[in-house]
């Protein structure tokens, strides 16, 4: 392949983050590469999106430029400031794992959450996520209106996530809190403020979590944390707590953020489409294919990142050891030659389940299952018991939260009968 000249982009413009799919769109119809100059190069063509998910050897998921593991500070390319590593020396150690590490490791990780999220498992948990669901309709369904992300789609997943960790439903908002923070650590640009914050959180968060790692593995408990720090596959050692701490922060992205910003843009999706509201409303069985739609349409992760391992060509851009690849999946789901018409929210699009939501190849979220799960049981819900839903405008915010790799609104109000 010979070399191409890219087209230049900046996924932090305010336009692309309130619609991405502007560009998804120019990308696929020009048939070009693009970089983004502050993070690297783009994948956004379906075919290259596979190839590029099963080189892990040429594209690794161990991102951090000086090789220290999960860092949680950024994507960007500015050293970490020295009183920033002073907060993170209290941390404890960590290592490359799971999200951030490549095979043979990453593939021991998958072995040993598999079995802690395998499917009956998670079938376990659906008469949990019924009742938690409906406990919070209950309270606030007097009222005939409701702030969907604060009251509905963030506390569910975050009290699932916390049960099955066991972490104490009274602490599940601060939890929350540390997990946004990391999670910002994991997929944003941070400023030298934020990078404090998150530092801080880490530390938090390790003095909670440890301490509990210890107990389950001296009295193991029914929670997911007790599987994840016991469970063993083939005869492989359990996980290290220097594992399981990076592991238990992905488990928190794939397990609240992910589900939260599915439930609330799948929400808008039916408030700008009524037809398609009551033809689900009035055939449940079609939730489930609406929520893989959702996951193509308008998923709530757009990107993660790669770094290069030596030299390619990749798209006809030559590439260097150490540079930065950005897997746009959700650019994926816009590709007409794999989803023709991508515009079109389709019901019945026949490889819907080809999405590209929850990733692709060995990385593929491990916790795909709960989150759609959980977003089923959300949107029945949701269909059932609250008629007639209209989007509150004057209370609401529409406007997508400030990153380019984690899509969702920031306010959500509705009225319902």
């Amino acid at each position: 392949m010979v070399s191409r000249h890219p087209v230049e982009v900046n996924l932090a413009a305010e336009d692309h983050i309130e619609c991405p799919y502007t560009l998804y769109r120019r990308l696929h119809a020009l048939d070009q590469p693009a970089i983004d100059p502050n993070l690297g190069v783009l994948v956004t063509g379906y075919e290259d999106l596979v190839a590029l998910s099963k080189n892990t050897s040429l594209y690794s998921s161990s991102i951090s430029a000086d090789g220290q593991g999960p860092r949680h500070m950024g994507v960007g390319s500015d050293p970490v400031q020295d009183d920033v590593e002073a907060i993170l020396a209290d941390a404890h150690p960590m290592v490359n794992a799971l999200f951030t590490a490549d095979p043979p490791i990453h593939t021991r990780h998958r072995k040993l959450l598999s079995k802690a999220l395998s499917p009956s498992r998670v079938r376990a948990m659906e008469s949990s996520i019924h009742q938690i669901t409906h406990d919070l309709i209950d309270g606030f369904i007097a009222k005939g209106r409701v702030d969907l992300l604060k009251e509905f789609a963030v506390p569910l997943p975050v009290t699932v996530i916390a049960d099955i960790l066991g972490v104490d439903r009274s602490d599940m908002w601060t939890f929350k809190h540390w997990g946004d923070l990391m999670i910002a650590g994991n997929i944003d640009v941070l400023s030298h403020t934020k990078r404090r914050d998150v530092a801080h959180a880490i530390v938090d968060m390790h003095r909670y979590m440890v301490p509990r790692i210890e107990q389950r593995r001296r009295h193991p408990s029914n929670d997911l944390l007790s599987e994840m720090v016991n469970a063993t596959v083939d005869g492989e050692a359990p996980l290290s707590t220097a594992e399981l701490l990076p592991i238990i922060d992905q488990v928190l992205l794939a397990g609240h953020e992910t589900t939260t910003n599915l439930i609330a843009n799948g929400v808008l999706i039916l408030l700008r489409d009524a037809p398609l509201m009551d033809r689900v409303r009035a055939d449940l069985s079609l939730v489930a294919p609406m929520v893989e739609e959702m996951l193509r349409f308008d998923p709530p992760i757009h990107c993660t990142y790669r770094r290069a391992t030596g030299p390619a060509l990749l798209n006809g851009i030559p590439i260097e050891a150490g540079n930065m690849v950005l897997p746009v999946w959700a650019a994926a789901g816009w590709d007409p030659t794999e989803f023709p018409q991508p515009d079109k929210f389709d019901l019945t699009r026949p490889n819907v389940n080809r999405h590209m939501g929850f990733g692709h190849g060995p990385h593929f979220c491990a916790g795909a299952e709960l989150a759609r799960l959980e977003a089923r049981i959300a949107f029945e819900a949701i269909l059932t018991r609250l008629d007639s839903l209209e989007l509150v405008e004057s209370e609401s915010d529409l406007t997508h939260l400030p990153s380019f790799a984690s899509h969702g609104y920031k306010r959500v109000v509705l009225q319902f009968r």
